[in-house]
């Protein structure tokens, strides 16, 4: 986490937003700062259709958060004053291919990116995945590079991005 954060502040050049379950955002936050971000605010992602917990226990998660840090000085985004809070449907197999565990929707990137970036910027997305935020950042006219690890998401990753898939 810290090594990541690190990489972050290093390259970004206004907006860093990292995913997490509830329980890590103060650790990514504490990251984040010691890398030398601004902690600006924790949003979510309102995940409408998520699966429930099926021990029937305790309560299912329905959301994922959203730790939101920038570059020090001046902040501006597209949002006005809107709500750092945003609900979309998971992506399920029967909406469409499902093509990664935590694959995000396409829709709720296109949102973050219309929202955080301005056209022509470079977007960068450490865990790409399935290249969701790639995909978003093409569809909006922002440059974007992304890194998998895994080589079989790499593969599929290369695949959507190349109209395959």
């Amino acid at each position: 986490m810290e090594a990541a954060a690190q990489q972050f502040a290093r390259v970004a050049k206004r907006w860093v937003l990292v995913f997490s379950d509830v329980e890590s955002t103060a650790d990514w936050r504490r990251a984040l700062e010691a890398a030398g971000l601004d902690y600006v605010r924790t949003g979510a992602w309102i995940k409408a259709g998520s699966t429930p917990q099926f021990t029937g226990d305790r309560p299912a998660t329905g959301f994922e958060a959203i730790t939101i840090c920038h570059q020090p000085g001046r902040k501006r985004w597209n949002g006005g004053g809107s709500h750092a809070v945003w609900e979309f449907p998971i992506v399920l197999n029967r909406s469409g291919p499902r093509l990664h565990t935590t694959q995000k929707p396409l829709a709720l990137m296109q949102r973050l990116v219309d929202l955080f970036t301005d056209p022509g910027e470079l977007i960068g997305d450490p865990f790409a995945g399935s290249a969701t935020t790639l995909v978003a950042a093409t569809s909006l006219g922002r440059r974007s590079v992304g890194w998998e690890r895994d080589s079989a998401f790499y593969e599929v990753a290369r695949r959507r991005l190349a109209g395959e898939e």
